[in-house]
């Protein structure tokens, strides 16, 4: 693969952003709770900046930043920030890679100085076309099933600062839960219910203790059903084959 290095410095004002840039971590480790943002020293060497579509100029959230040949990574905040410390000072490869764009690879200086970096991704439009229709026929479905069903995208999900899917829907889709032997259930209806879980389509013999296994960053849309009781999570691979063959979605049946 070609490496790109067509960054851009920004504007000086850049320097003041806000703790929200971003939040850093090991990849898989997609990102901590808001409050536990960390910062990097004074001294540190790092790696700051802003992912933005190259076709509409706009700032792209849920985006994964790497360092090649490094653990850390992290993905872009809503306004399409970044922050990578502790990767050593001098150049690396950085890349980029967000579902229905072009994977960017570039040449950036890591060092303490913080000045922020522009990375422009290409978007792939076959593959974003079909996403759309997809994404399409899922809200569809979501429709057409006669309960209460609340849809969280990969945006959704990187802004959210939670590490697993299992704390996303705990914490940010007011479901209720309560241990339930080695695993978790929900209250519904005054009820103690044992919640299916799905991955791509397929049901999760470890129900909620599977989701807390499964990051965030991995993950393109998160559907939850009945108030926590039937949970739907989609991978961004699953979904980037479904946008090329144009996936019907299977029926729930409630």
């Amino acid at each position: 693969m070609s490496i790109s290095r067509s960054t851009h410095r920004l504007m000086p004002f850049w320097a003041a952003l806000p703790g929200a840039l971003a939040l850093s971590a090991g990849f898989p480790v997609a990102a901590v709770a808001q409050d536990e943002q960390p910062v990097c020293e004074d001294d540190q060497a790092r790696i700051v900046g802003v992912v933005i579509d190259a076709g509409t100029d706009n700032p792209l959230a849920g985006a994964h930043v790497s360092v090649r040949a490094s653990d850390w990574g992290s993905l872009t905040t809503d306004n399409g920030r970044f922050l990578l410390c502790e990767i050593g000072a001098g150049n690396h490869v950085v890349t980029v890679e967000r579902l229905g764009y072009v994977t960017l690879e570039s040449w950036i200086e890591a060092d303490a100085s913080g000045d922020p970096v522009a990375l422009h991704m290409q978007p792939d439009p076959i593959l974003l076309e079909g996403l759309e229709v997809i994404t399409d026929r899922f809200e569809r479905r979501r429709r057409a099933v006669a309960t209460t069903v609340r849809a969280f995208d990969q945006e959704d999900l990187a802004s959210s600062g939670y590490w697993s899917a299992a704390d996303f829907v705990d914490r940010q889709t007011g479901v209720m839960t309560t241990p339930c032997g080695i695993n978790r259930c929900v209250y519904y209806r005054g009820r103690v219910v044992n919640p299916r879980v799905y991955l791509d389509e397929f049901p999760l013999i470890g129900g909620w203790s599977h989701l807390e296994t499964i990051p965030t960053s991995e993950l393109y849309m998160i559907e939850v059903y009945r108030r926590g009781t039937h949970i739907r999570a989609y991978t961004h691979n699953f979904m980037k084959r479904a946008a090329r063959v144009r996936l019907a979605p299977m029926m729930i049946w409630q």
